[in-house]
């Protein structure tokens, strides 16, 4: 991917805490997890700004390397292979996704039941081919997650 300079329109999101590859934002801090869990924010194109304007500051405060579709490219990633992963979070071992996942999830709980914001696409699985979709996780209908042996790599 194209390496591109920061924008000041990243959801609200302080652009010294980014980087950008288009057409992704992805943090400066980086998991230490060689293996792990990756979790998948799933969001519908006409809500992701305001789901991105709630879940990614709390996902800055949890210091978790995470990554997010930057305005305007979402739309594009309907259908095929990226299909409703909006945001992506490196979570790592179960532990720490458990702590990632009981922070977010009931947000994006209160999200759906009080906004009105709904779930995208359900992912799908690469390392099945995307012929299986992933698994879904906590309550909210809105996070899927997959086990990864190299969870650097996307």
């Amino acid at each position: 991917m194209a390496r591109a300079p920061t924008t000041s329109h990243l959801y609200g999101q302080p652009d010294n805490e980014y980087e950008v590859f288009l057409p992704f934002a992805e943090t400066l801090v980086k998991t230490p997890h060689r293996s792990g869990h990756k979790l998948h924010i799933t969001v519908s194109v006409q809500h992701h700004q305001q789901l991105a304007s709630v879940i990614l500051p709390t996902l800055r405060v949890l210091h978790t390397h995470h990554k997010v579709i930057l305005p305007g490219f979402y739309g594009n990633y309907g259908s095929g292979p990226l299909a409703g992963k909006f945001i992506t979070v490196y979570a790592g071992p179960p532990q720490a996704a458990q702590r990632i996942i009981e922070t977010i999830d009931p947000v994006l709980g209160r999200l759906r039941q009080q906004e009105g914001i709904q779930p995208g696409p359900t992912p799908t699985n690469r390392q099945t081919g995307h012929t299986e979709h992933e698994a879904f996780v906590g309550n909210s209908g809105m996070i899927t997650w997959l086990w990864l042996d190299n969870l650097r790599r996307d």
